[in-house]
C-alpha cells in the first residue's frame, strides 16, 4: 500500500479513456492521478502525456503544453516511437519518450526516473531513451564516416548490448542495417553526380568496399548502382529499408499504400 510521501505524478491523455495498464504498471511506486488533457491542471508535479492516435492535432497540443509550462517535467508514452517523434521531444526538451505498451525494463526506469526512494535490484537509473536520440544524431551528422555500435555506445556513456536492445525495441531495427541504410539513403543523389563513380560514391558514404556498396544497394533497392545509373527504375525496396524509411517519416509506408 502506498504511503503518503510517495512521489505524486498526472496522467494525462487524449483518448476517452486512459489505458489503465500504465496506473497499474507504476502503482507500486507512484501514485498515479488522471486528468484528461482538456482538464489538465497547472501545477509542479510530473506529467504524463499518453498520446491516443499520435496524430499531428495531438502533437500540436502536446508542443502547446510544454510552451505553457516549460519548467514542468514531462514525459510522453506514445504507441509508435520513430525519429521524427524523438526529434520533436527533443527540440521541446521532453528528455523522455517511452513506447507503449511499456516494457518490464521501461516501466522500471519509469519508475526510477520519478520516484528517487524506488528500490529496483540490478538496475540504475539511465536516461536511455535521451541517449538514443543522441546516437541516432550522431549518425545523421556522421554516417560518412566509420561508426560501430561500440564507438557510438562509448560515447553515449551506455552499454553495448543495451544501446543494441534499444534500436531493436525502438526501431525494428538492428543497429548495423540501420546504419547501412541511412548511407543508402544517400546514395540515389550520389550516383547521380556525373563527376563520382560507383567506387568513389561507395568510399563517400562510408562502405569499406564498392562490392559491400554494390550488394547492400542490390539488396534494398531491387536493382544495382549500374542499372540506377542508367535510368531503370524496375526496382523495389526491401522490407527492411521500408521499415528503416517508415523510421524516418511515419507518413512513407502510407503514401506507398
Amino acid at each position: 500500500m502506498l504511503t503518503m510521501d510517495v512521489p505524486r505524478v498526472v496522467l494525462t491523455h487524449f483518448s476517452e479513456q486512459p489505458l489503465g495498464r500504465v496506473r497499474h504498471q507504476l502503482a507500486d511506486a507512484l501514485h498515479v492521478e488522471i486528468q484528461p488533457f482538456n482538464e489538465l491542471k497547472r501545477e509542479g508535479c510530473p506529467c504524463l502525456v499518453e498520446f491516443d492516435a499520435q496524430s499531428a492535432a495531438e502533437l500540436s497540443r502536446a508542443r502547446e503544453l510544454r510552451q505553457q509550462q516549460p519548467e514542468r517535467k514531462i514525459i510522453w508514452l506514445v504507441p509508435r516511437l520513430n525519429i521524427p517523434v524523438l526529434k520533436l521531444a527533443l527540440s521541446l526538451q521532453i528528455t523522455q519518450v517511452f513506447a507503449l505498451p511499456l516494457s518490464p525494463a521501461d516501466t522500471v526506469e519509469l519508475k526510477l526516473l520519478l520516484n528517487d526512494g524506488f528500490q529496483a535490484p540490478g538496475h540504475s537509473l539511465r536516461p536511455t531513451h535521451e541517449k538514443l536520440r543522441n546516437v541516432l544524431e550522431n549518425i545523421e551528422q556522421r554516417f560518412e564516416q566509420p561508426l560501430s555500435l561500440q564507438k557510438l555506445a562509448h560515447e553515449a556513456g551506455i552499454s553495448d548490448s543495451r544501446l543494441c536492445h534499444l534500436f531493436r525495441q525502438h526501431l525494428g531495427l538492428k543497429f548495423s542495417l540501420y546504419l547501412v541504410c541511412r548511407r543508402l539513403e544517400a546514395a540515389p543523389d550520389a550516383l547521380q553526380d556525373e563527376g563520382l563513380n560507383i567506387a568513389s560514391v561507395a568510399y563517400k558514404l562510408g562502405f569499406s568496399t564498392p562490392s559491400h556498396f554494390c550488394r547492400a544497394f542490390k539488396a534494398h533497392y531491387g536493382m544495382t548502382p549500374t542499372e540506377f545509373k542508367q535510368g531503370s527504375s524496375q526496382g523495389r525496396h526491401s522490407h527492411a529499408f521500408h521499415r528503416y524509411l517508415q523510421c524516418r517519416n511515419p507518413d512513407y509506408l502510407a503514401s506507398e499504400s
